[in-house]
């Protein structure tokens, strides 16, 4: 059988997965291959081109280019290993019988090393691959559009089924200057998947389990449709591990129902190639419809010209977007952006409840007059700068916790009604609202995790405690999974256990 032409015949290898993966809570296991197909071995530190079996493995990408993949078929990766230039495996999986990429044998993840190409992961117009623990650079002396991995739809239908588990991207020379680059900043990123041409989506993209960092231009940018008519589906990206990246953390546009939770997302706007204009942020979504951003945690993103939040609600969604269960701290731009007046599109219902942000200190709500804000149960704690908030036109505040200095600045307005607040050292902008200590167990102690922020539940002397607001669609748990009744008067703040 020749290996040029895959998808016949049974090889029995074992794939051990190599190099660290990313962290928490639950260990990527290895890729096992498929029962239907081919295994196909890369190993570019031999000195000859083999045939792709075990023992005598392809030593090239350019070997590897000129298969076709069927459904069923492993490209296996040789441990400890170097590959120079792009990857760009031909040919398409089912649901039932993707096409794996994976390490074998013992030893560091092998690299593809991209030497400053586009991309060092290329997979265009094709569908159901599982991409596993491999590692992906692309560095470079200047600055350009660049990615480790790209997935994208060009042919004007959709492509799908793309699982990419454990894979580590670091080191890429992508633009970081979105002020005189905007186009290059956008697609460039340590992952990146993007649709082009008419009709052309993208769907069942799962990301997860990734380290990905020091990438010019941002970690994982995730565009699935082209207009807010035209959305792409199915889409998770969750327990990814970002860090010290020149731009964005995560952004998912034009998704119908993304979910993005369990991921961290650190130091941004540094690293190798750090940011150097133009604005980013944190964890966000643009032109999606009924988006989730939960269970995440943010912290140390520098300034950038106007947002670096750490969770932010862009323009064109629409439905509800929803952020919870989410952690921050210590992020130059604060912690959410309201950004519907930003665009020409859009009017979601934006519902912030149940997180917790340690000095980051700001919200800011853009014009344009399109979102409603529901801003519920949550904690901002700035016990040593004044809070800066402006919140959409519409907006409710409700049975939330501000720590702050006699310098703060919260926003009123005929369309913005607070509702059960506690505030300590902050003007209260309203006389509905308890002012005094919160009674926090151990404030001021959050790290890197979610866990980090349990200084912020309620002592049995709080004041906050059952004797909030009850909220019509609360989300039924608070930050720590505590239920929340829908008829009981909650506490106020994050926390809805006893007093501790």
């Amino acid at each position: 059988m020749s290996l040029r032409t895959l998808g016949t015949g049974l090889v029995a290898v074992a794939l051990a997965a190599a190099g660290a993966l990313a962290p928490s809570p639950a260990p990527a296991a290895a890729l096992s291959p498929a029962l239907a197909g081919t295994t196909v071995h890369l190993d570019c530190s031999r000195s000859t081109d083999g045939t792709g079996s075990l023992d005598s493995p392809y030593n090239s990408l350019a070997s590897v280019a000129a298969l076709t993949f069927r459904p069923g078929d492993t490209l296996a990766l040789a441990a400890g290993t170097t590959c120079h230039g792009t990857l760009t495996p031909h040919g398409s999986g089912t649901a039932a019988a993707p096409v794996t990429i994976a390490p074998y044998g013992s030893g560091a993840a092998p690299v593809v090393d991209a030497g400053g190409a586009e991309n060092a992961l290329h997979l265009r117009d094709q569908d159901h691959w599982r991409i596993g623990a491999i590692r992906l650079t692309d560095p470079a002396s200047t600055l350009a559009q660049r990615q480790g991995l790209l997935i994208e739809s060009t042919d004007g239908r959709t492509h799908s089924g793309f699982d990419v588990d454990g894979l580590i991207v670091d080191g890429v020379a992508g633009e970081t200057n979105k002020a005189t680059h905007a186009t290059a900043f956008s697609q460039s990123a340590c992952i990146r998947t993007g649709v082009s041409g008419t009709g052309s989506l993208l769907a069942g993209v799962h990301i997860h389990r990734t380290r990905v960092g020091n990438c010019g231009g941002g970690g994982i940018k995730v565009r699935v449709g082209a207009a807010n008519t035209l959305l792409g589906h199915d889409v998770l990206v969750d327990h990814n591990t970002v860090s010290a990246v020149g731009g964005d953390g995560i952004i998912v546009s034009y998704a119908e129902s993304p979910l993005i939770e369990y991921n961290t997302a650190a130091a941004l706007g540094t690293g190798t190639y750090p940011w150097t204009g133009g604005n980013f942020a944190g964890i966000w979504v643009l032109g999606d419809h009924d988006a989730v951003i939960q269970k995440n945690a943010v912290y140390g993103s520098v300034m950038s010209a106007y947002d670096s939040e750490a969770f932010d609600c862009d323009w064109g969604n629409t439905g509800h977007c929803t952020v919870q269960y989410n952690f921050s701290r210590d992020n130059a731009g604060g912690l959410f952006l309201d950004c519907d007046g930003c665009g020409t599109s859009g009017g979601a219902t934006e519902v912030v409840r149940y997180n917790v942000s340690e000095n980051d200190c700001r919200m800011v709500g853009a014009s344009g007059g399109r979102s409603a804000l529901l801003f519920h149960n949550n904690v901002v704690y700035c016990p040593d700068r004044g809070l800066d908030i402006s919140v959409p036109a519409n907006s409710l505040l409700e049975n939330n916790i501000w720590v702050g200095r006699a310098d703060s600045r919260l926003p009123t307005g005929a369309g913005v009604s607070w509702q059960w607040n506690v505030f300590q050292g902050v003007p209260r902008p309203t006389a509905n609202g308890i002012v005094g200590d919160p009674g926090f167990v151990a404030p001021g102690t959050g790290g890197d995790t979610l866990e980090s922020a349990a200084g912020y539940r309620l002592t049995a002397a709080s004041p906050a405690l059952r004797n909030g607001g009850v909220v019509a669609d609360n989300g039924g748990r608070d930050y720590w999974g505590t239920p929340v009744s829908a008829t009981a008067k909650p506490n106020r703040g994050a926390y809805e256990g006893p007093g501790l």
